[in-house]
This record gives structure tokens, C-alpha cells and sequence, in this order.
């Protein structure tokens, strides 16, 4: 599956040197609103906040925007604990709390999804559809995960390049 459809092409001037666009507060929008969305509640409260805590990390990752990214991360590091259960997820919260590059940010994304994977995946929905999503391009045609509460791709991993490249791979209720 390709998503090559998606790359937004420059846009040049007559003279050849590219367009650079500048967005106002007001005009930047949010990449991530879907016309569907399924609220999730688990059984368990702060799998539930652990949950939508990661969906605004990936929101932010859509969007492309760094620093609200390590501000969600670090929130999604305050909910949890110090067990050993979420000591991988912890870390790699950590991580990209402390880092300032999207790119990087995105890398890490990839740990955050599993490791939240596994904790919803031990617990019960009692409304609501968790939808994994992939995208075949990421990481050089190797490809990416991630969770989502829409069917309606937005791709954390290339933002408003490739916005909707992916599909849902699984639905997990």
C-alpha cells in the first residue's frame, strides 16, 4: 500500500524559489478532527486517562508541533507510576518530554504506542472502540502504528505531508 497520493506538493514562485506560508493563530488548525470519534472508557479510570492522555500526545504529533508534543508527553509521565508494569512506558514518556525535535519525537512514538498498547490490551472497554491504525511509508517503507479514536486516518508520523496515508488495522473493544 502506497500513500504517495498524500505528499503535498511545494508550491514555487515564477522564479523557482519556494513559498514559504505563514499561518496566524486564528488559521492554524487542528489536523486531527475527524467527522467520527469514539469515546473510549475502560473499567479501569486511569486507563482511561492514560488513554486520552496519549491521544493528545498523538494530536500534537499530527499537528506537528514539538513543544506541545513534550508538554503532552510529560503530562502522560505524571499519570503513571512507578511499577514495573509501566516502566518502559515511563521512560519513553521521559524521552520525549526531553526532546525538541519532531522527528525524534516520532521515533519514540513508535515505543509509546506499544507499551500503551499493552496496558489497554489487559483491560476492558465498556464503551467505545480503540481503532490501530498503520502506515506502510513510516520509517523508510517499514511502517508505523498507532492508536487512534477515529476510523478516519490522521498520521502522527508525517503530520500534514501525509496526513491521511494509513489504514485501521484492528479494532479493539
Amino acid at each position: 500500500m502506497s500513500c504517495a497520493k498524500d505528499k503535498k506538493e511545494s508550491t514555487k514562485n515564477i522564479d523557482d524559489t519556494p513559498v514559504t506560508e505563514e499561518v496566524s493563530e486564528k488559521e492554524d488548525k487542528d489536523l486531527d478532527l475527524t467527522s467520527s470519534k469514539s469515546e473510549v472508557v475502560f473499567s479501569d479510570e486511569k486507563i482511561t486517562k492514560l488513554y486520552n492522555q496519549y491521544l493528545l500526545v498523538k494530536k500534537q504529533l499530527v499537528n506537528s508541533k514539538a513543544k506541545l508534543v513534550q508538554k503532552e508527553a510529560k503530562k502522560l509521565e505524571e499519570l503513571l507510576d512507578d511499577s514495573d508494569e509501566n516502566k518502559q512506558l515511563k521512560a519513553t514518556t521521559k524521552l520525549i518530554s526531553l526532546t525538541k525535535e519532531i522527528k525524534k519525537q516520532r521515533d519514540f512514538f513508535v515505543t509509546l504506542t506499544e507499551e500503551t498498547e499493552k496496558i489497554i490490551n489487559g483491560a476492558t472497554i465498556t464503551s467505545g472502540k480503540v481503532y490501530k491504525q498503520f502506515c506502510p511509508m513510516a520509517f523508510e517503507g517499514n511502517g508505523g502504528y498507532w492508536l487512534s479514536n477515529s476510523d478516519e486516518v490522521r498520521n502522527p508520523y508525517y503530520g500534514n505531508e501525509m496526513l491521511t496515508c494509513g489504514k485501521v488495522d484492528t479494532t479493539i473493544q
